[in-house]
């Protein structure tokens, strides 16, 4: 060991620094000076840095919560520069969840967590990298996107046994009536006539656009009217996928019931 690390090692071993975003660090073990150990307390970590980025206060402890003061990169092979389509739908489910914007907008998810495994990026993007369409294109040259209640309906956290990737045209058929629901106290897919005499069912076919099914007198025979429509629907939709969607996905929607209210 040459004199000068030896200097540097008596010199750095036990200082504290203070970093930009994660709190204070103390050097445990000075290598040279592109291989310093340095110890978080809060929360306990040991990271691997740069003299240089240490005297600027340029160190990250990943096991601190940085995504709604929750999610946190954690220690493992994927990071957010590299990993950046896994570390993309980690941020979003997040911001679905706790992000005060997003809830505004969307209230019906306002009871919806993400599970405590997936807290840990490294977690989450081990399930991302598993999955057979993680990265799939649907016919737009669109990712796949992430859905939380095709297979366990009406779920309310994202976990890895909850969520699967479908393309947009399969997750649009599943997005929430319930705020219109509760407002008007209909059943999904049902409303009424300008004038407020009359019931009237409707169903939207994405692309196709909306088409009435029909005008009722009787709340159960317009709900029944757009039951019908809606899964045969989304059975034919299966169909048009199958092969190209988890065969768990397949299967869920070939037996997918629509309920009255969501």
């Amino acid at each position: 060991m040459n004199k000068k690390l030896v200097e540097n090692r008596e010199r750095y071993i036990g200082q504290i620094f203070e970093t930009k975003r994660c709190g204070v660090c103390k050097v445990i073990d000075y290598r040279g000076n592109r291989d310093v150990l340095v110890k978080f307390e809060d929360p306990e970590c040991v990271v691997k840095t740069q003299l240089g980025h240490l005297k600027i206060g340029n160190v990250f402890n990943p096991m601190k919560p940085s995504i709604h003061n929750l999610g946190f990169i954690g220690l493992g092979r994927y990071d957010s520069y590299k990993n950046k389509e896994a570390y993309s739908a980690w941020c979003r489910i997040f911001e679905r969840c706790y992000g005060k914007t997003y809830l505004e907008r969307f209230p019906t998810y306002k009871d919806v967590e993400v599970c405590k495994e997936w807290y840990d990026f490294q977690n989450f993007a081990e399930w991302f990298y598993s999955q057979e369409h993680s990265k799939s294109l649907d016919e737009y040259g669109k990712l796949y996107q992430l859905d939380k209640d095709i297979l366990v309906k009406g779920s309310k956290i994202y976990s890895p046994e909850t969520c699967c990737f479908v393309p947009a045209c399969i997750n649009g058929m599943f997005i929430s009536c319930k705020d219109t629901t509760m407002k008007s106290g209909l059943p999904i897919g049902v409303g009424r006539n300008k004038r407020g005499s009359v019931l009237v069912a409707r169903i939207n076919l994405g692309k196709l656009g909306n088409f009435k099914l029909g005008s009722f007198y009787n709340v159960e025979e317009a709900f029944q009217a757009y039951k019908k429509a809606k899964e045969s629907y989304i059975k034919d939709t299966a169909e048009c996928w199958k092969g190209r969607i988890d065969n768990r996905v397949y299967k869920a929607l070939m037996n997918y019931e629509v309920e009255p209210y969501g």
